[in-house]
């Protein structure tokens, strides 16, 4: 019975095609950052309740220091039956370590942390990279994407992304005739300031899958976003909470999601976005925010840096 609930629920999420053969990316995923329960065992059963109840879509990266917990969830569930080619696991690289000689040593040390002999995408997790020994901005990501690809030549890394870039950054890397750009990351909610709505525009003519970050407004601001009158009519309207309104917004527009949580009860709402639809009115409110409103909760511009 359990296992066809998971299969059931997993068989309703949806995924999208990555540019470069990397396989598909659930559309609506669970993320690892930011909050107390990302972190120890917690992170761990976050991970294992989350793949068990037919979520199949992870998001982690470096600096959450979680990946030793991450991976661990995922054995654990993979001995529970989750097949791992089922599981779609992102992680991503800090600036720190961009460059040829560090990237080409992150790689093995990442797949050590987590215990896995592959990961799905690895994504730049910032566009800015003053002052490194690489040299410019510019040569820092290009030297970093191309170690990457010496990964993903392996086997060892599916797919290639990045995080917080905006057209201009995503270009330099796709000038660099390898490897496309498979996924861009940002933050993404009907408040994001016009670039934001820009990017993800240019992101979906270039085939760029693009995931949103921060969608129910951060765990600092969410009670209060999530609170709003007409995203709670809007719930009442379709029998959901005002979260799945908000996420159900994104993947309305082909955006995948990774709200953060390691409660059980939302980890499942957050995969029950899919059988229902917005109206054309209830679009057009929340993509016509007054500009007065537009704000930013993580503070990441796209093509902000050189």
């Amino acid at each position: 019975r359990l296992l066809m609930l998971v299969a059931a629920a997993e068989a309703s999420v949806p995924s999208l095609s990555l540019l470069g053969g990397g396989g598909k990316m659930p559309m609506s995923g669970v993320g690892m950052c930011c909050r107390h329960s990302a972190r120890g065992d917690a992170a761990r059963q976050c991970i294992l309740d989350f793949l068990l109840q037919g979520g199949r879509h992870l998001d982690t990266a470096q600096i959450y220091g979680n990946h030793k917990e991450v991976g661990e969830g995922v054995r654990l569930a993979v001995q529970q039956g989750v097949p791992r080619e089922e599981i779609f696991l992102t992680t991503k690289i800090w600036s720190d370590d961009f460059g040829w000689e560090k990237t080409m040593a992150w790689v093995p040390r990442m797949l050590e942390e987590l215990g896995l002999e592959y990961v799905d995408l690895v994504l730049l997790h910032v566009a800015s990279a003053d002052g490194k020994e690489c040299g410019s901005p510019k040569q820092c990501r290009q030297e970093t994407w191309l170690a990457l690809q010496r990964f993903q030549g392996k086997g060892q890394i599916r797919s290639l992304g990045v995080s917080n870039f905006g057209p201009r950054q995503m270009q330099e890397l796709f000038d660099l005739g390898g490897t496309p750009v498979a996924v861009n990351q940002l933050e993404y909610h009907p408040w994001v300031p016009t670039i934001h709505r820009e990017t993800v525009k240019w992101c979906h003519r270039k085939g760029v899958v693009v995931t949103a970050y921060g969608s129910m407004g951060s765990n600092t601001y969410a009670s209060q976003i999530t609170t709003q009158e007409a995203l709670k009519q809007m719930g009442f309207w379709h029998g959901k909470t005002a979260g799945q309104i908000l996420l159900r917004w994104a993947v309305q527009q082909n955006v995948t999601v990774i709200p953060g949580t390691s409660n059980p009860k939302h980890q499942a709402e957050n995969l029950q976005i899919f059988d229902f639809e917005l109206g054309s009115e209830e679009m057009n409110l929340l993509n016509n925010i007054p500009e007065s409103e537009h704000m930013l909760y993580f503070g990441h511009t796209p093509d902000q840096f050189q």
